[in-house]
């Protein structure tokens, strides 16, 4: 590493340079620490904003980020600068260690929790530290008895809620309708058969003039046979594990997760584009890019 030289751009612009070239050709970044220590130091962080299972594409993994939490190497101050989104996985860290994790990295905007109740049960203390803006949770029974009024949901705009046990006029209705600053609601369930779906969305749409989204995610149902909800909001997406993390990672960057085709879809619905008009779902030929492309 070189000494620091004076730089030729203001240091802002400059900053803004190595971040952006790190940020979108991530393979670069070895090379360019070694520039000066100021560049070490503004792009070392960045290979912890996203966080995911596996450290796929150009996220870090989780047991990576675990390991120099526990080593004691940086102070907490560092993670909670750089570690912005954090999708985790219950078959690969124990509850424990992913309370870790979020205790430490306090700025997390974007969260998602699967697999296991427990996890999400032991995260709900941490979402009241760093109110995330997008968050894919287990609906808990612990969730009745919180006000979503309250501080810690006051900048969730995208909800996505996994295993829905409860019938459509369950509490998960008054929950939705009462977060003030969403914009974003999908459900998730193997339990739940579609006319439940389309229920729940009639429960949740009209009380939520503000929801520009509804999407329905069941589980192994040909969406062809669901029964339709004439509210435009209204969108069913069959999504494999797969594209569901591919799409996490690449919108940060442009690219398309299944928010961004929900969107689009109901762009084109509001427009007159979907043919019949009564269509929820997406078909190849609306041309709308699939989950994880750019």
């Amino acid at each position: 590493m070189s000494s620091d030289p004076s730089p030729f751009f203001p240091p802002e612009l400059e900053r803004k340079i190595f971040e952006t070239a790190t940020y979108f050709h991530p393979e670069t970044r070895s090379s360019l620490v070694l520039v000066s220590r100021r560049v070490y130091e503004w792009i070392d962080g960045i290979k912890y904003s996203a966080v995911t299972p596996g450290g796929a594409q150009w996220s870090c993994s989780v047991r990576h980020l675990l390991r120099a939490i526990q080593s004691n190497s940086k102070p907490a101050s560092f993670f909670h600068r750089h570690v912005e989104r954090v999708f985790s996985n219950a078959l690969l860290i124990n509850a424990s260690d992913m309370q870790q994790i979020l205790s430490t990295c306090s700025g997390v905007q974007n969260l998602i929790t699967l697999n296991s109740d427990t996890h999400s049960k032991s995260i709900i203390p941490s979402i009241a530290t760093f109110k995330p803006r997008r968050l894919s949770i287990y609906w808990l029974f612990i969730l009745r008895d919180i006000d979503p009024r309250q501080p810690m949901f006051a900048f969730l705009t995208h909800f996505d809620l996994f295993k829905l046990l409860l019938g459509p006029n369950g509490p998960q209705s008054a929950f939705v309708t009462q977060l003030p600053a969403l914009t974003h609601f999908a459900a998730h369930s193997s339990t739940i058969a579609g006319g439940e779906f389309s229920a729940l969305a009639q429960n949740i749409l009209p009380a939520r003039k503000s929801l520009r989204v509804f999407v329905s995610r069941p589980l192994r149902l040909p969406v062809e046979i669901l029964p339709f909800t004439h509210d435009v909001r209204f969108v069913y997406m069959n999504l494999q594990y797969p594209d569901f993390e591919d799409g996490w990672i690449v919108q940060t960057r442009g690219g398309t997760d299944f928010w961004a085709r929900a969107d689009a879809f109901v762009g084109k619905k509001r427009r007159g584009e979907i043919r019949p008009a009564s269509r929820c779902f997406i078909e190849p030929a609306d041309d709308i890019p699939e989950c994880g492309s750019f």
